[in-house]
C-alpha cells in the first residue's frame, strides 16, 4: 500500500502539489503561522528531497557515456547563462514591484534542471545518455556558477550572501551526493542490481514528500497575504510562462541552427527551459522569505503541465521540424 501511495505521488505530483497549496493556505488563514520558524522543517525536507534523489542517480554511468561536447556545452549555456539573462529581465520588468517574487525568479534561472533532466529524457524519447552527462555536469556546476548569477542577477533586490548561498548549495548537492553513491553501492553489493532497480522506481516518491513539505509550510506562513492579495498567483504564473515560453524559442532557434536531430535537439530544449524544483526550492526555504518559497511553490504545477506540453503536443511537429537519428 505504502509503495502504491508514493508511486501515485510521483505520477501526479502536480495534483498533490496543488491539494497541498490549497490546503495550507486554508491552514495559514485559519492558524497564525506568522513567528513559526519553517527553517528545520526546511532543513529536513531539503535532505528527504535530495538524498533519495542522489541515491537513484547513476554518475559512474558519465565515463561510459556519449562525448558529444557540442551538445553538452550548448545545453550548459542555455541553462546557465541565457536562462539566468531570461530571468534577469523578467525580474525586472513582470516583476520590479515585487523584489521577493523577482529574486524567485531569479533563482529560477540560475538553477536548472538537474536529475529530472534524466527523466524527461526518457519520456520524450531522447538520448538518455547525453542527458545523464549533462545532468551530472549541471549538478557539479551548481555550488560555483549558480552563487554567482544569483548575486549579479539579484544583488539588486536585495543582499544576497553569496558565500553562505554557494555554501549550501555545496552542501544540498555533494553531501547527498556522495551519501546516495555509497547508499546505492551498499545495496547493490548486498541485494543484487535487480533489486535495487525495483525500488529505485519509489525515490522520486520520496523526494516529492519533501517537496509538499515544503510548499505546505512555506505557503501557510504567507497565506495572509496571499487571500489579501490573490493577484499574486496571476503575477507569478504570468512571470513563470514568459520564462518558459522565451527560453523554448531561443532553445527551437538553437537546435535548429546547430543542426541537432530530434533525440539530442529535445534534451537542449528541456534543458534550457526546466528548472530545479528541489533545489530552488531548498535555497529559498533555507535563506530567503516565505514569498519567495510561495512563488517557487507555485512551479512545479506550471512546470509539468508545460514540459508535457512540450513532449506530448509540440513532440510530434519537433520531431519533423529537427529530424530524427538513423537507426541500424
Amino acid at each position: 500500500m505504502t509503495r502504491k501511495v508514493l508511486i501515485s505521488i510521483k505520477k501526479y505530483l502536480y495534483l498533490f502539489v496543488a491539494a497541498d497549496f490549497i490546503t495550507a493556505l486554508f491552514v495559514g488563514s485559519s492558524v497564525n503561522m506568522k513567528s513559526f520558524n519553517i527553517r528545520p522543517i526546511s532543513t529536513l525536507a531539503v535532505f528527504i528531497m535530495l538524498y533519495p534523489m542522489m541515491t537513484g542517480m547513476a554518475v559512474e554511468r558519465v565515463k561510459t557515456a556519449s562525448k558529444n561536447y557540442k551538445l553538452i556545452l550548448c545545453t550548459l549555456f542555455l541553462a546557465f547563462i541565457v536562462a539566468s539573462a531570461t530571468a534577469f529581465v523578467i525580474s525586472r520588468t513582470l516583476l520590479s514591484h515585487e523584489p521577493e517574487l523577482a529574486l524567485a525568479m531569479v533563482l529560477v534561472g540560475a538553477i536548472p534542471c538537474s536529475n529530472m533532466l534524466i527523466g524527461w529524457s526518457g519520456i520524450a524519447d531522447a538520448s538518455v545518455e547525453d542527458a545523464v552527462v549533462i545532468a551530472v555536469f549541471g549538478l557539479m556546476l551548481l555550488p560555483i556558477l549558480s552563487p554567482i548569477l544569483v548575486r549579479v542577477n539579484g544583488g539588486g533586490i536585495i543582499p544576497i550572501p553569496t558565500l553562505r548561498l554557494a555554501i549550501n548549495l555545496g552542501i544540498f548537492i555533494v553531501l547527498p551526493l556522495v551519501l546516495g553513491y555509497f547508499t546505492r553501492r551498499k545495496i547493490i553489493a548486498m541485494k543484487g542490481k535487480a533489486y535495487f532497480m525495483g525500488i529505485k522506481e519509489v525515490f522520486p516518491s520520496i523526494s516529492a514528500t519533501g517537496i509538499l513539505l515544503i510548499v505546505f509550510f512555506s505557503v501557510a506562513k504567507v497565506a495572509p497575504i496571499l487571500v489579501h492579495k490573490p493577484f499574486l498567483f496571476l503575477v507569478v504564473a504570468g512571470a513563470l510562462f514568459s520564462y518558459y515560453i522565451i527560453q523554448l524559442v531561443i532553445a527551437i532557434i538553437a537546435v535548429k541552427i546547430l543542426r541537432f536531430p530530434y533525440e539530442q535537439g529535445i534534451i537542449l530544449i528541456l534543458g534550457a527551459t526546466a528548472s530545479s524544483q528541489a533545489i530552488s526550492l531548498a535555497i529559498a526555504a533555507t535563506m530567503f522569505s516565505s514569498l519567495t518559497v510561495f512563488a517557487l511553490s507555485f512551479k512545479p504545477m506550471l512546470q509539468v503541465f508545460f514540459i508535457l506540453g512540450i513532449i506530448y503536443g509540440l513532440g510530434p511537429i519537433l520531431r519533423r521540424f529537427f529530424g530524427v537519428c538513423e537507426k541500424g
